[in-house]
């Protein structure tokens, strides 16, 4: 499915007044939450192009060694699908998405970053463990699609001790920008539901001019 320059343009603003409209909260350490993130036509999109992570192989991955093994990852940039190329490309990484967000307070934006995408599917036994995210990310943006289990099978927001300070509610649609540093602390409840699905963006520390092969 391709869709055209214009109907991405449409997209893309409504996206991004979203986020000029959504502030940082310090409570308990820096995020951003953005209420219908995505245009309702897209968020619709999303949900009709979302690959069959069964069949599909080229741009999937499966967890690292050592993580929760109840989760299916599908990379939209290193796919071969249509739609989900064009919404790395319109969505994810687009310049005036990426300068939008490093436009939120104590973000600084230098240059366009290199971005990372994933499409997580998560299954009854998934969960992560409190933990701050590796040093080669600088911001993480994740949208919540869908969740069979309901709003608390979201994000939990914690202390170093894994004591849960706030919880972000998994409702379609709705989303989160996590800046990671030291204080960034969070974790996933045990899944208990059959399907919990949500779209992932990572801008990271290096600049897209600085990978070999990618240009600017």
């Amino acid at each position: 499915m391709y869709l055209s320059i214009e109907t991405w343009k449409k997209y893309r603003n409504f996206t991004i007044n979203k986020l000029k409209n959504a502030t940082v909260d310090w409570n308990p350490y820096w995020h951003v939450v953005i209420e219908e993130t995505l245009h309702p036509e897209l968020l619709h999109l999303c949900s009709t192009e979302w690959p069959d992570l069964k069949t599909v192989t080229v741009g999937t991955r499966s967890q690292p060694q050592g993580f929760n093994q109840n989760r299916s990852i599908f990379i939209p940039e290193a796919g071969d699908i249509p739609f989900w190329n064009e919404y790395y490309n319109n969505i994810m990484c687009h310049v005036n998405v990426q300068k939008t967000i490093y436009a939120f307070n104590e973000l600084k934006y230098e240059n366009e970053r290199w971005v990372t995408s994933s499409l997580w599917e998560d299954y009854r036994g998934y969960s992560v463990n409190n933990h701050y995210d590796g040093h080669t990310i600088d911001v993480a943006w994740q949208i919540y699609l869908s969740c069979d289990g309901g709003k608390h099978l979201g994000t939990c927001l914690n202390d170093k001790d894994g004591n849960i300070l706030k919880e972000i509610p998994n409702i379609p649609n709705l989303s989160w920008i996590m800046r990671v540093d030291s204080y960034s602390w969070h974790s996933c409840k045990p899944i208990k539901c059959n399907n919990r699905r949500s779209i992932m963006t990572r801008f990271m520390y290096k600049f897209a001019h600085q990978i070999v092969g990618v240009s600017t």
